[in-house]
């Protein structure tokens, strides 16, 4: 009794504690909101708490509409500030020194200024905000950038400028920025780098120059970020790049160089890359991966061909990739394969997506055989109609699998039995029709299942019981965004707004008695034919022989020596047996 007694004890001064904890933190944050916290109207305050930090006060303006931002009344000890809009309402602000004066902000380290219309940052604008250490600006309308716009931002370790119209950038546009390591300019409007652009940013491991009309790259401007770790140029108009540029930044990690306009790559185009973990090239026009192309590049780990013009990969193509675990060779117009192909990447290839190309079943399933290790498998566009159901023996490991955008009209059931460790599944834009009990089963095990875009059938015999799961499984978000495709009076119409009661009948039934219908048409439309033809012949063959009765008697009245010399001896034969015939009639 006594233990008991003691038990109940401690549980009812747990809960004590626990609510005068509770009691203080809601008094604390009441506090800081309140009295400490100047916060505008248009803007929302609060104290962040982090275990790794001390507690710090964020600043939040979203609703929009701004034209001016409310610095006045703005707490000067805040250390985070948002300004951001919405897509229809969008702010139009100017920048300038509003945090440096009168009162600098000196706590700031992080000012996000996002979808204002900004036109330019202006002068010292950031100058005394020696703690900042994250400037975002990207979505705005700047043009142009200067090295005085960041005087001041000593340590500085992430400048966001993308999605502007930045069309040029001076020299040493960056010298103040000596902490800088992450420099984003995607999206804007440069055409050139001028040399020395980067200086003084030795520090610098990320920079992103992708979606502009960079047609070249100066090996000069890299001369500066030979730390750089993370390049990519994405749908830059490159046509080629300077090998060079690969000499002075050997410790790249990552070179994204997708979307642009490659058409060959040479055997030793990234033989200084020797650290490189992750190389995207898809969306060129390559036609050929040559032999040895990535012989020195020991340690890439994901490698992107997807979107080319490849036909065939040569046999030496993967030459000492044996820590490649991600390969995409999607939507180029390959239609077979080497086996000696994958023999570097047997053990270490974990995804490998064929989807979008000219290949045959078989050919996938060969390459499968020697990958048993492989874990995510793209076999989506391939016009498949169905799957063989032993096409995964080989790959029990199995975890994801995409086969979208095929023709396949019957689940797969059989062969998803197979594939016991499934947990993602893109069976999208097929031409299924309907889901069986065995089907959806199998689906409950799946963690994330896409099934949209395919024939749905919203009749009683087909829906019914994909609607009961719908309601009492862990189906129901998945089945709830299907859309019905057939019968006509409920294409669109989602799942969850169905009700059993609202389901059309059976289309099987209608369809059947339809076709007997229709059968029943033609059988009718036949026997019309058929007797209208009859009545035809008959009544031709009654005239005919009307026509040839009344000849005959005419015959009948003239002297055989008459018809004998109104014929030559040829037709006697035939002129006499009608007569005789006609005498012996009558």
């Amino acid at each position: 009794m006594c233990s008991v007694g003691y038990i109940s004890f401690c549980r009812n001064t747990r809960k004590i504690v626990l609510k005068v904890w509770i009691c203080a933190y809601i008094m604390l944050m009441m506090t800081c909101d309140g009295a400490d916290i100047s916060c505008p109207s248009e803007c929302t305050c609060l104290t962040t708490f982090s275990q790794e930090e001390e507690n710090s006060l964020r600043v939040e303006c979203m609703r929009g509409d701004m034209k001016s931002i409310p610095v006045d009344f703005l707490d000067h000890k805040a250390e985070i500030v948002i300004i951001s809009a919405p897509l229809g309402r969008p702010n139009y602000l100017t920048i300038g020194p509003i945090f440096t004066q009168p009162t600098p902000f000196v706590n700031l380290r992080e000012l996000h200024i996002v979808n204002s219309n900004v036109p330019s940052i202006g002068q010292y604008s950031f100058w005394g905000l020696q703690n900042l250490r994250l400037v975002n600006l990207t979505h705005n309308n700047l043009t142009s950038i200067g090295a005085d716009n960041f005087r001041g931002l000593i340590n500085l370790t992430e400048l966001h400028l993308d999605f502007n119209n930045i069309e040029q950038m001076p020299s040493e546009t960056f010298r103040h920025l000596t902490a800088l390591k992450i420099l984003n300019l995607a999206h804007n409007q440069i055409s050139a780098l001028v040399p020395r652009l980067f200086r003084m940013l030795a520090k610098l491991f990320f920079l992103d120059l992708s979606y502009n009309p960079l047609t070249d790259l100066n090996p000069e401007v890299f001369k500066d970020i030979q730390h750089l770790r993370i390049f990519k140029c994405r749908r830059c108009l490159l046509r080629r790049v300077n090998t060079q540029i690969y000499h002075l930044v050997p410790h790249l990690d990552e070179l994204d160089l997708g979307e642009n306009q490659f058409k060959y790559l040479t055997s030793d185009e990234f033989i200084s890359l020797k650290k490189l973990k992750k190389l995207k090239l898809d969306g060129n026009q390559l036609s050929v991966i040559v032999d040895n192309m990535f012989g020195r590049n020991r340690e890439l780990r994901t490698l992107s061909l997807a979107r080319n013009r490849l036909a065939l990969l040569a046999p030496a193509a993967l030459t000492n990739l044996t820590s490649l675990v991600h390969l995409d060779i999607s939507h180029n117009k390959i239609d077979r394969f080497h086996l000696q192909t994958f023999a570097p990447v047997v053990d270490s290839l974990k995804t490998i997506n064929f989807s979008g190309n000219n290949l045959p079943l078989n050919e996938i399933a060969i390459v499968l055989q020697i990958l048993p290790e492989i874990h995510d498998v793209g076999l989506a566009n391939l016009s498949l109609i169905d799957i063989p159901l032993n096409f995964f023996t080989y790959n029990e490991h199995l975890i994801a699998l995409d086969i979208s955008w095929n023709k396949i009209s019957t689940f797969p059931y059989k062969l998803l039995t197979k594939t016991k460790f499934l947990q993602r599944l893109d069976i999208s834009r097929n031409r299924l029709h309907t889901l069986n009990e065995q089907d959806l089963q199998r689906l409950e095990a799946i963690a994330n299942v896409d099934l949209s875009r395919n024939h749905w059938r919203c009749d009683q015999c087909s829906a019914d019981i994909m609607l009961v799961y719908m309601t009492t499984t862990v189906l129901n978000v998945t089945i709830r965004q299907l859309k019905c495709h057939s019968p006509l009076r409920l294409h669109g119409v989602y799942f969850g707004d169905l009700t059993l009661d609202g389901l059309e009948l059976c289309s099987t039934t209608h369809e059947a008695q339809m076709s007997v219908i229709a059968g029943l048409m033609l059988l009718c439309v036949a026997i019309l034919a058929a007797v209208t033809t009859a009545l035809c012949c008959s009544r031709r063959r009654a005239a005919q022989y009307y026509t040839n009765e009344e000849k005959r008697r005419g015959h009948e009245h003239e002297h055989p020596e008459e018809l004998l010399g109104r014929t030559d001896l040829g037709s006697v034969a035939t002129i006499h047996a009608p007569v005789h015939l006609v005498t012996k009639g009558s």
